[in-house]
Protein backbone atom coordinates (compact mmCIF):
# COMPACT_ATOMS: atom_id res chain seq x y z
CA UNK A 1 0.00 0.00 0.00
CA UNK A 2 1.62 3.39 -1.13
CA UNK A 3 2.33 5.67 1.87
CA UNK A 4 0.79 9.48 0.88
CA UNK A 5 3.21 11.83 2.77
CA UNK A 6 2.52 15.63 2.99
CA UNK A 7 5.87 17.71 3.56
CA UNK A 8 4.96 20.08 6.00
CA UNK A 9 7.04 23.39 6.91
CA UNK A 10 5.37 26.98 6.17
CA UNK A 11 2.14 27.95 5.46
CA UNK A 12 1.33 26.71 2.36
CA UNK A 13 2.02 23.57 3.17
CA UNK A 14 0.10 23.49 6.45
CA UNK A 15 -2.82 24.15 4.26
CA UNK A 16 -2.00 21.94 1.96
CA UNK A 17 -1.71 19.00 4.79
CA UNK A 18 -5.00 20.14 6.18
CA UNK A 19 -7.22 19.30 2.65
CA UNK A 20 -5.57 16.05 2.27
CA UNK A 21 -5.94 14.56 5.49
CA UNK A 22 -9.73 15.77 5.12
CA UNK A 23 -9.84 13.67 2.14
CA UNK A 24 -6.66 11.22 3.18
CA UNK A 25 -7.11 10.94 6.94
CA UNK A 26 -3.59 8.13 7.12
CA UNK A 27 -1.63 10.32 5.29
CA UNK A 28 1.54 11.31 6.95
CA UNK A 29 2.16 14.61 7.87
CA UNK A 30 6.70 14.68 7.87
CA UNK A 31 8.46 17.87 8.67
CA UNK A 32 12.41 18.11 8.27
CA UNK A 33 13.73 19.90 11.79
CA UNK A 34 16.31 22.34 10.88
CA UNK A 35 16.64 22.70 14.51
CA UNK A 36 18.14 26.39 15.77
CA UNK A 37 18.60 27.64 12.21
CA UNK A 38 15.00 28.51 11.80
CA UNK A 39 13.24 31.30 14.45
CA UNK A 40 12.21 29.23 17.37
CA UNK A 41 8.73 30.55 16.39
CA UNK A 42 8.52 28.75 13.74
CA UNK A 43 8.78 25.09 15.99
CA UNK A 44 5.83 26.84 17.48
CA UNK A 45 3.80 26.84 14.37
CA UNK A 46 4.52 23.16 13.89
CA UNK A 47 3.14 21.72 17.16
CA UNK A 48 -0.07 24.32 16.64
CA UNK A 49 -0.24 22.25 13.27
CA UNK A 50 -0.30 18.86 15.20
CA UNK A 51 -3.08 19.83 17.17
CA UNK A 52 -5.39 21.15 14.17
CA UNK A 53 -4.55 17.79 12.32
CA UNK A 54 -5.51 15.65 15.37
CA UNK A 55 -2.62 13.74 14.66
CA UNK A 56 1.73 13.63 15.15
CA UNK A 57 3.54 15.27 12.75
CA UNK A 58 6.82 13.07 11.84
CA UNK A 59 10.04 14.65 12.54
CA UNK A 60 12.94 13.64 10.68
CA UNK A 61 16.75 15.76 10.64
CA UNK A 62 20.26 15.20 9.51
CA UNK A 63 22.02 12.42 11.43
CA UNK A 64 25.23 14.37 10.82
CA UNK A 65 24.33 17.95 11.40
CA UNK A 66 22.59 20.10 14.14
CA UNK A 67 22.11 23.25 11.72
CA UNK A 68 23.05 25.39 8.59
CA UNK A 69 25.90 26.80 10.17
CA UNK A 70 27.57 23.25 11.43
CA UNK A 71 27.02 22.27 7.40
CA UNK A 72 28.88 25.84 6.03
CA UNK A 73 32.09 24.94 8.42
CA UNK A 74 32.57 21.67 7.29
CA UNK A 75 31.69 21.98 3.43
CA UNK A 76 33.59 25.37 3.90
CA UNK A 77 30.90 26.60 1.42
CA UNK A 78 27.82 28.90 1.37
CA UNK A 79 26.43 28.76 -1.75
CA UNK A 80 27.10 29.67 -5.66
CA UNK A 81 26.09 27.63 -9.58
CA UNK A 82 25.84 24.66 -7.62
CA UNK A 83 23.26 25.64 -5.20
CA UNK A 84 23.82 25.57 -1.04
CA UNK A 85 24.84 22.53 0.37
CA UNK A 86 22.67 23.38 3.54
CA UNK A 87 19.04 21.60 1.80
CA UNK A 88 21.41 18.94 0.38
CA UNK A 89 22.35 17.87 3.97
CA UNK A 90 19.31 19.46 5.92
CA UNK A 91 16.88 18.29 3.87
CA UNK A 92 17.30 15.86 1.49
CA UNK A 93 19.26 13.22 2.90
CA UNK A 94 16.95 12.94 5.93
CA UNK A 95 13.84 12.93 3.04
CA UNK A 96 16.01 10.01 1.31
CA UNK A 97 16.80 8.14 4.30
CA UNK A 98 12.71 8.29 4.96
CA UNK A 99 10.91 7.78 1.63
CA UNK A 100 10.02 4.77 0.10
CA UNK A 101 9.95 4.36 -3.60
CA UNK A 102 6.17 3.83 -3.30
CA UNK A 103 5.13 6.66 -1.65
CA UNK A 104 3.33 9.33 -2.85
CA UNK A 105 4.29 12.76 -1.99
CA UNK A 106 2.39 16.09 -1.82
CA UNK A 107 4.39 19.31 -1.92
CA UNK A 108 2.67 22.78 -0.68
CA UNK A 109 3.24 24.36 -3.89
CA UNK A 110 0.65 26.93 -4.50
CA UNK A 111 -0.74 27.95 -8.01
CA UNK A 112 1.52 31.38 -8.20
CA UNK A 113 3.61 31.05 -11.39
CA UNK A 114 6.83 31.00 -9.54
CA UNK A 115 5.59 27.63 -7.45
CA UNK A 116 3.99 26.35 -10.46
CA UNK A 117 7.22 26.56 -11.98
CA UNK A 118 8.88 25.33 -9.19
CA UNK A 119 6.90 21.75 -9.05
CA UNK A 120 7.46 21.69 -12.75
CA UNK A 121 10.93 21.86 -12.19
CA UNK A 122 10.78 18.72 -9.64
CA UNK A 123 8.90 16.61 -11.56
CA UNK A 124 11.21 16.94 -14.67
CA UNK A 125 14.39 16.77 -12.02
CA UNK A 126 12.61 13.71 -10.39
CA UNK A 127 10.42 11.89 -12.97
CA UNK A 128 10.43 8.62 -11.26
CA UNK A 129 9.08 10.43 -8.04
CA UNK A 130 5.21 10.20 -7.37
CA UNK A 131 4.00 13.70 -6.71
CA UNK A 132 1.19 16.04 -6.21
CA UNK A 133 0.79 19.54 -5.60
CA UNK A 134 -2.89 20.06 -4.65
CA UNK A 135 -2.99 23.90 -3.86
CA UNK A 136 -1.98 24.05 -7.79
CA UNK A 137 -5.11 21.92 -8.16
CA UNK A 138 -6.98 23.56 -6.69
CA UNK A 139 -6.11 27.04 -7.78
CA UNK A 140 -4.82 28.34 -4.19
CA UNK A 141 -2.57 31.28 -3.89
CA UNK A 142 -0.25 31.86 -1.37
CA UNK A 143 -2.16 34.70 -0.33
CA UNK A 144 -5.50 32.19 0.09
CA UNK A 145 -3.21 29.92 2.03
CA UNK A 146 -2.55 32.52 4.31
CA UNK A 147 -6.38 33.54 4.46
CA UNK A 148 -7.58 30.07 4.72
CA UNK A 149 -4.74 29.46 8.21
CA UNK A 150 -6.13 32.52 9.52
CA UNK A 151 -9.50 31.92 9.07
CA UNK A 152 -8.71 28.39 10.69
CA UNK A 153 -7.32 30.01 13.89
CA UNK A 154 -3.77 29.11 13.30
CA UNK A 155 -0.95 31.53 13.95
CA UNK A 156 1.18 31.93 11.07
CA UNK A 157 5.44 31.78 11.84
CA UNK A 158 6.11 35.26 13.30
CA UNK A 159 8.73 35.43 10.77
CA UNK A 160 5.86 36.54 7.92
CA UNK A 161 4.88 39.30 10.24
CA UNK A 162 8.47 40.60 9.79
CA UNK A 163 8.11 41.29 5.97
CA UNK A 164 9.71 37.49 5.33
CA UNK A 165 8.17 36.07 2.54
CA UNK A 166 8.59 32.65 3.72
CA UNK A 167 9.87 30.51 6.65
CA UNK A 168 13.05 29.63 5.57
CA UNK A 169 16.13 29.68 7.93
CA UNK A 170 17.31 32.86 9.18
CA UNK A 171 19.59 34.59 7.19
CA UNK A 172 19.04 32.13 4.11
CA UNK A 173 21.93 31.67 1.63
CA UNK A 174 19.92 31.65 -1.35
CA UNK A 175 19.27 34.94 -1.05
CA UNK A 176 20.90 37.43 -3.29
CA UNK A 177 18.60 40.30 -2.38
CA UNK A 178 20.45 43.67 -0.75
CA UNK A 179 17.09 44.24 0.79
CA UNK A 180 16.68 40.78 2.18
CA UNK A 181 19.88 40.87 3.50
CA UNK A 182 19.60 44.50 5.29
CA UNK A 183 15.99 43.44 6.74
CA UNK A 184 17.84 40.04 8.25
CA UNK A 185 20.39 42.61 9.48
CA UNK A 186 17.78 44.91 10.97
CA UNK A 187 15.86 42.22 12.22
CA UNK A 188 18.47 39.35 13.61
CA UNK A 189 21.68 41.01 13.35
CA UNK A 190 23.60 38.25 15.49
CA UNK A 191 22.64 35.83 12.35
CA UNK A 192 24.18 38.34 10.09
CA UNK A 193 26.89 38.82 12.13
CA UNK A 194 27.58 35.21 11.82
CA UNK A 195 26.65 34.76 8.27
CA UNK A 196 28.77 38.27 7.18
CA UNK A 197 31.76 36.48 8.98
CA UNK A 198 31.56 33.28 6.89
CA UNK A 199 30.89 34.61 3.94
CA UNK A 200 34.10 36.96 4.08
CA UNK A 201 36.26 33.58 5.45
CA UNK A 202 34.83 31.34 2.38
CA UNK A 203 34.43 34.28 -0.03
CA UNK A 204 30.97 33.71 -0.76
CA UNK A 205 29.63 37.04 -2.25
CA UNK A 206 25.83 37.11 -1.56
CA UNK A 207 24.26 39.81 -3.14
CA UNK A 208 24.80 42.17 -5.87
CA UNK A 209 24.44 46.13 -6.45
CA UNK A 210 24.06 47.88 -9.45
CA UNK A 211 25.53 44.23 -11.04
CA UNK A 212 28.14 44.11 -8.87
CA UNK A 213 28.66 41.15 -6.59
CA UNK A 214 29.34 42.17 -2.78
CA UNK A 215 30.07 40.74 0.25
CA UNK A 216 26.74 41.03 3.12
CA UNK A 217 28.55 43.24 5.16
CA UNK A 218 28.96 45.88 2.11
CA UNK A 219 25.31 46.48 2.09
CA UNK A 220 24.93 50.39 3.39
CA UNK A 221 23.74 50.37 6.60
CA UNK A 222 20.70 53.43 5.29
CA UNK A 223 19.61 50.07 2.74
CA UNK A 224 16.01 49.57 2.15
CA UNK A 225 14.87 46.34 4.18
CA UNK A 226 11.50 46.01 2.29
CA UNK A 227 11.61 42.50 0.95
CA UNK A 228 10.12 42.72 -2.98
CA UNK A 229 10.34 39.63 -4.36
CA UNK A 230 9.89 36.07 -3.10
CA UNK A 231 13.40 34.19 -3.78
CA UNK A 232 11.50 30.76 -3.08
CA UNK A 233 10.98 28.72 0.22
CA UNK A 234 13.91 26.21 1.62
CA UNK A 235 11.99 23.30 -0.58
CA UNK A 236 13.25 20.19 -2.10
CA UNK A 237 13.93 22.00 -5.51
CA UNK A 238 16.69 23.95 -3.90
CA UNK A 239 18.90 21.09 -3.55
CA UNK A 240 20.86 20.89 -7.18
CA UNK A 241 23.61 19.11 -5.82
CA UNK A 242 24.19 15.55 -7.47
CA UNK A 243 20.33 15.65 -8.80
CA UNK A 244 19.60 11.58 -8.55
CA UNK A 245 18.54 10.18 -11.45
CA UNK A 246 17.21 6.64 -10.73
CA UNK A 247 14.52 5.66 -8.20
CA UNK A 248 16.61 3.99 -5.51
CA UNK A 249 18.41 7.65 -5.08
CA UNK A 250 15.19 9.25 -4.41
Amino acid sequence: MNRHILWIDGVNSAVMGALVLAEIPDAIPVHCDLGSSVHEDSHRFINDLERWYGKPIVRIKSEKYNSVDEVFEARKYLSGVTGAPCTGEMKFVPRMNFQLPSDIHYWGYASDWRDTKRFKTMQKSYPLLKQRAPLIDLGMRKSDTHGYLADCGIKRPIVYDLGMPNGNCLCCVKATSPNYWAHQRLHFPEVFARRAAQCRRYGAKLTRINGVRIFIDEIPDDWPTEIKDNFGGCGFHCATENVPQTWYDL
